[in-house]
C-alpha cells in the first residue's frame, strides 16, 4: 500500500509542475506576442523590452529603454539634468546628482531599486557646505557620482574641478587631493591649470572591493595637446589601503587613456574591478545629435603613472591604458523610441547619455544602466537605456602571434635598411635583394596573374575577375565569406548578418567601429602594422630603386595593369586605393590576413563546407594580385598571418567557450532553421547534401591564372586551388615548378603547437593527439621553400585537406589512414588491428596493404611515420568523388564513429527525446495502477 501511495503521489506533482510549465509557458508567450516595443498603456512615456535579437554590437545587447523620469516633477520639482547613477545600499535606491548651473540647489535624487522602471522615491538630497550652506551652480557644477562603503557621497564638480565627500545629511565633510594642473585656468587662482571650462572632472566611480576611487576628465589637459593629436585624457587613481594613506583616500597616481576621436569627450567612468572600468565616451554635433561610445579600459594596476609625463600626445603607447570598442551606441537598434520634435538624431534611441551604473555583474557579463541629461531643454529626454555588456578580458587578447618573427625568413630573400617609420617617409622601401631568383619568381607570377584577370576589361569597365576583386578590397567579410557556402546557404549568411539574425557571428567576423574599422575579436584579431613596417617593403607599382631591384638586375616596377575604381549596381563604389599605399608595405598582405582569419574561422565554426570556405578566403588573397597591390609572397605570409590567428583564438579555452563555441551553435541553428523552412531538410548536413553546397553546386570560380590553373567547380577542384596557392610555385631554388613538391615527409612534431584546436568541430571524439596526426599526415611536405624554415610549421598546413578527411583509427585509438576530400570530415574504426601498428614497413609505410581510407574515385599515396606508428593514407580525390573507401582487404565495413559536432548534438536530442518517451510511459503506467 505505501508503494500505492507513492505511485499516486508522482503524477500530482507531474501534474502541479506541468501547469505551473505550461502558465509559464503561456505567460511568456503572451509576453513576445504583445508589443514589447510600445509604451505601458497605463503610462504616458515611451517605454520598451528588448528581445534576443536587439543589439548594439556584438559586445553590446539591449535589456530595454524607459522614458519613466522625463518630464516628472516631485513636490513640485520638476526631475532632469541627471549626470551621473550609483547605486545607494542604504537607502536601497540608485541615485543622482543634478547637473545644477545658475542658482539651483545642488541636489542628489533617489530613483528607486530597479532601473527598468524607475521612480523618484523620496524627496533629493541636498548638498551643503561645510557651513551647512547650500552649493548651487556658481560653486558647483556636479557630475560624477558614487557611494562610499560606509553610505558617504563622493562627488565631483566640473567647476574647480573638485571631488567633495559629503555624509547622509547632505554637509561637505571633506575633499580629495586634485593636482593643480588640472584645475580651471585662471590668471589670478589657477595660473598653472591646463584644464578647459566644463571639460574636467566628469567621470567617477568607486571599484567593487571599495579601495580605489577613479575619477576621469572630461576633456585634454592643454599640455597634453598636440597639432595632431587630442585624444589624451587622464584619470585620478586614490585608494585607502596604500601605505601611508590610515584609512584615508590617497592619490596614488594618475593613468592615460586615448579617446576614440578628438569630438569625444568622457561622460562617465563606471568600475568592473580595480584593474578595468567601463567609459562613456559622448559627442555632440547640431547636424546629427549624440555620439556616444561604450568602451572598456583595462590595466589600471599596472599602468604607468604619468604624473611626470608633461604632453601625453608625445608619450609611447605603453603608457596609456588598454583600450577596448565596445559599441557605439548610435549603431544600436532604436526600439520603436521617437525624438522629441525640434530634435537631431541619427537614431532616435540616443540623447545626452552622461550617467552610467552597472547593475549587476556576472563573470564577464555586466548589466548595465545609463541615464541622459535633458539639460531642462524642450529637444531633449530623460532616458534610461539599459544594456548587456561582455566585458571579457582573454588570455589570446594580451598574447598576440609575433607575426614578424613567423615571418622573418622573408628578410633572406630581400632585407630592409630600416623599419619604416610613418613621420619620416623617406625611410620607405629601402633595403637590398638577397635572393634575385626568388623575388624574380615574385615578380613574374604578379606580373602574370594580374595581367590574366584583365583580360575583357575595357580600361573603364573591369573584368568579372577584378570587380571581384574590388569587393573583396573592400575589408568586408560580410561581403567575402558567404558566397563560399554556395548560393544557397550563401544567401542566407548574407542575411542573416544584416538582419541581426548572427550576432555571435557578427562579433567574430562583421563588426566595425563608428568609423566603419574594423573591431571583430576574430577577422581583426592580428594586426599586420608592425610587420609591414618591420619588412618594409614597396609594392609592385611603386619605383624598387631604393629597394635594390634595378641593382639585382629586376625590374624598376612591375608591369602590372591597374584596375580602375568601380561602382556596382547597387551604387556602391570600390576603390583600390593605390595611391593612398605608395608608402604602405606590402609584406605581409594585411588583407589576405584578414581574408584568411576570417575564412579558417569561418571553417572552424562550419567545417562541413571547410575545403569551399578555405578556397574563397585564398581567392580573396590572390585578388591582392589580381589588383597588382601585393606579389604571391606577400600572399603566402598572409595565410601564415590567418592560420596563426585563429590557432591562438582556438588555443584560449574562455575565448573558445564564451565566442567561438556559442557561435557555432548559434550559426548552425540558424541555417538549419532556414534550410527546413525552405524545404531543404531537417538538419544542416541534409541541407548540404541536397543543395549540393559541398559539391558541384556550392562555391564555384571560373578564373584561372598560372597558379590555379583549372576553374572550382567542386569540392576536388576547390581543394587544388587552395593548394595551389599555398606555394605559387616557389622550391627551394626559386624556380617555378607545375605541381607541389613533395621532398620530405612532415612529421607531427613539425605540427604548429595548438593548430590540432582548429579540427575540434570537425573531428570533436579525436583527442589532440589525433587531431595533430591529421594535420601531420594532411600537410605539404615541402622543405626548404621561402618563408616556409621560419613560418613553425603553419606554411605546411593543409587546412583544406586536413578538415575534410575520413581518419581511420585502430582499436587503440591511432590514425592509421587519413583520405583528405570526402563530402564530410568523418572519424571511422579499422576493421581489425592487423593495419601496421607493428611498425612493420611490408613497403607500405607501416600499412598491412588494405588501403584503408582510400577514396575509390582518388589518387593516394601511403605515407610511413616513424617510430612505429601506422602510415598515412592520403588521397586527393577526383573531381566529383564519393566517400566509397573499402575499410581493409578483407572487405569488411568500417564503422563510422563521428562526423561533426552538429551530429553528435543531433545524437543528444534523439537520446533526449528517447528519455522523455520512456519518462511518459512510466507515468502512464503509473496512472494504470491507480486506475486499478
Amino acid at each position: 500500500m505505501s508503494e500505492n501511495r507513492d505511485s499516486r503521489r508522482v503524477p500530482r506533482w507531474a501534474v502541479a509542475l506541468t501547469a505551473v510549465a505550461v502558465g509559464l509557458t503561456t505567460m511568456n508567450i503572451s509576453a513576445l506576442t504583445a508589443g514589447t516595443a510600445h509604451a505601458d498603456e497605463a503610462s504616458t512615456y515611451q517605454s520598451a523590452t528588448a528581445t534576443a535579437a536587439d543589439a548594439c554590437s556584438a559586445n553590446v545587447g539591449m535589456l530595454g529603454y524607459t522614458d519613466a523620469l522625463d518630464n516628472v516633477t516631485y513636490n513640485n520639482e520638476r526631475v532632469g539634468g541627471l549626470s551621473s547613477l550609483a547605486w545607494d545600499e542604504q537607502s536601497n535606491s540608485y541615485v543622482s546628482s543634478l547637473d545644477n548651473n545658475g542658482d539651483t540647489t545642488a541636489r542628489i535624487w533617489f530613483l528607486g531599486s530597479d532601473m527598468s522602471k524607475p521612480s523618484v522615491s523620496r524627496e533629493p538630497l541636498i548638498l551643503k557646505d561645510q557651513n551647512g550652506n547650500a552649493y548651487n551652480g556658481y560653486n558647483s557644477d556636479n557630475e560624477g557620482l558614487a557611494v562610499l562603503p560606509n553610505g558617504d557621497y563622493l562627488v565631483s564638480s566640473e567647476t574647480e574641478p573638485s571631488i567633495r565627500i559629503y555624509g547622509r545629511d547632505g554637509v561637505q565633510k571633506s575633499a580629495l587631493t586634485v593636482p593643480d594642473r588640472f584645475m580651471v585656468h585662471n590668471d589670478t587662482t589657477a595660473a598653472s591649470g591646463e584644464a578647459t571650462t566644463n571639460l574636467t572632472l566628469e567621470g567617477l566611480t568607486i571599484s567593487p572591493s571599495g579601495h580605489q576611487i577613479v575619477a576621469a576628465m572630461e576633456g585634454s589637459l592643454s599640455g597634453d595637446v598636440s597639432a595632431s593629436d587630442t585624444l589624451s585624457r587622464r584619470f585620478l587613481v586614490y585608494r585607502d589601503d596604500q601605505a601611508g594613506a590610515q584609512g584615508q583616500w590617497k592619490l596614488t597616481k594618475q593613468t592615460a587613456f586615448k579617446v576614440a576621436d578628438a569630438a569625444k569627450g568622457i561622460s562617465e567612468i563606471s568600475a568592473l574591478s580595480d584593474d578595468s572600468v567601463l567609459v562613456l565616451q559622448r559627442s555632440f554635433a547640431k547636424a546629427s545629435g549624440n555620439d556616444v561610445i561604450l568602451s572598456k579600459a583595462s590595466g589600471l594596476t599596472a599602468a604607468p603613472d604619468v604624473s611626470g609625463v608633461q604632453n601625453l600626445s608625445a608619450a609611447p603607447t605603453t603608457d596609456f591604458l588598454s583600450s577596448q570598442s565596445l559599441a557605439n551606441l548610435t549603431n544600436c537598434k532604436t526600439l520603436g523610441a521617437t525624438a522629441k520634435s525640434g530634435a537631431t538624431q541619427k537614431n532616435p534611441l540616443m540623447d545626452n547619455y552622461e550617467g552610467m551604473a552597472i547593475t549587476k555583474q556576472d563573470g564577464d557579463t555586466a548589466d548595465v544602466s545609463i541615464i541622459s541629461d535633458n539639460n531642462f531643454g524642450a529637444t531633449q529626454t530623460t532616458r534610461v537605456l539599459n544594456l548587456s555588456v561582455d566585458t571579457a578580458n582573454y588570455e589570446s587578447d594580451s598574447n598576440q602571434p609575433d607575426l614578424v618573427s613567423l615571418l622573418s625568413d622573408f628578410s633572406s630573400l630581400w632585407k630592409a635598411s630600416t623599419p619604416f617609420v610613418s613621420s619620416d617617409v623617406s625611410t620607405f622601401g629601402k633595403g637590398t635583394v638577397g635572393n634575385a631568383s626568388v623575388l624574380k619568381h615574385n615578380d613574374d607570377m604578379t606580373k602574370a596573374i594580374n595581367n590574366a584577370a584583365a583580360a575583357g576589361s575595357t580600361g573603364t569597365t573591369p573584368s568579372a575577375q577584378q570587380q571581384r576583386a574590388l569587393v573583396d578590397s573592400d575589408y568586408k567579410l560580410g561581403e567575402t565569406l558567404p558566397d563560399a557556402l554556395g548560393p544557397v546557404l550563401g544567401k542566407y549568411l548574407s542575411q542573416g548578418i544584416s538582419d541581426g539574425s548572427l550576432p555571435m557571428f557578427t562579433k567574430l567576423f562583421t563588426q566595425t567601429n563608428q568609423t566603419g574599422y574594423g573591431v571583430s575579436t576574430l577577422g581583426d584579431y592580428v594586426s599586420t602594422s608592425k610587420a609591414k613596417n618591420t619588412f618594409n617593403h614597396p609594392r609592385p607599382y611603386v619605383d624598387r630603386t631604393n629597394g635594390g631591384y634595378p641593382a639585382a638586375g629586376l625590374d624598376k616596377t612591375v608591369g602590372i595593369e591597374k584596375v580602375q575604381a568601380w561602382t556596382d549596381s547597387t551604387g556602391t563604389r570600390h576603390d583600390p586605393s593605390y595611391d593612398a599605399m605608395t608608402t604602405s608595405g606590402s609584406f605581409p598582405s594585411g588583407h589576405t590576413t584578414y581574408a584568411t582569419s576570417g575564412a579558417v574561422g569561418l571553417a572552424t565554426l562550419l567545417p562541413e563546407l571547410a575545403p569551399e570556405i578555405l578556397a574563397r578566403g585564398s581567392e580573396a588573397g590572390n585578388n591582392r594580385i589580381v589588383l597588382g597591390v601585393h606579389y604571391p609572397l606577400d600572399i603566402i605570409g598572409g595565410r601564415i598571418d590567418g592560420d596563426v590567428a585563429n590557432v591562438a583564438r582556438w588555443s584560449d579555452a574562455t575565448f573558445v567557450k564564451d565566442q567561438l563555441e556559442p557561435a557555432r551553435q548559434e550559426l548552425v541553428n540558424y541555417l538549419t532553421k532556414e534550410c527546413k523552412a525552405n524545404g531543404y531538410g531537417s538538419t544542416l548536413s541534409q541541407c548540404i547534401t541536397t543543395t549540393e553546397a559541398n559539391g558541384s553546386k556550392g562555391y564555384a570560380n571560373s578564373f584561372v591564372d598560372p597558379v590555379s590553373t583549372q576553374p572550382v567547380t567542386d569540392r576536388a577542384s576547390a581543394i587544388k586551388a587552395y593548394q595551389s596557392r599555398m606555394t605559387y610555385g616557389f622550391t627551394a631554388s626559386g624556380n617555378q615548378t607545375t605541381a607541389l613538391q613533395k621532398a620530405v615527409s612532415t612529421s607531427v612534431d613539425q605540427v604548429p603547437a595548438g593548430a590540432e584546436n582548429l579540427l575540434t568541430t570537425a573531428y570533436p571524439t579525436l583527442t589532440g593527439a589525433q587531431r595533430r596526426q591529421v594535420l601531420a599526415q594532411t600537410a605539404l611536405p615541402v622543405s626548404g621553400n621561402p618563408l616556409q624554415s621560419s613560418s613553425q610549421g603553419y606554411y605546411n598546413m593543409d587546412l583544406a585537406s586536413a578538415m575534410s578527411a575520413k581518419v581511420t583509427l585502430d582499436d587503440k585509438g591511432n590514425v592509421v589512414a587519413v583520405a583528405a576530400g570526402q563530402s564530410a570530415p568523418s572519424v571511422v574504426k579499422a576493421a581489425d588491428t592487423n593495419n601496421g601498428n607493428n611498425g612493420n614497413s611490408d613497403n607500405n609505410g607501416g600499412n598491412s596493404n588494405n588501403g584503408a581510407g582510400n577514396d575509390s574515385n582518388g589518387t593516394g599515396s601511403n605515407t610511413g611515420t616513424d617510430k612505429g606508428q601506422a602510415g598515412a593514407n592520403t588521397a586527393t580525390p577526383k573531381a566529383g568523388a564519393n566517400d566509397k573507401a573499402k575499410a581493409s582487404k578483407q572487405g569488411k565495413t568500417a564503422s563510422p564513429l563521428a562526423k561533426t559536432g552538429a551530429d553528435v548534438a543531433m545524437v543528444a536530442v534523439a537520446a533526449l527525446i528517447v528519455l522523455l518517451a520512456g519518462g511518459a510511459l512510466i507515468l502512464v503506467s503509473i496512472r494504470r495502477r491507480k486506475q486499478r
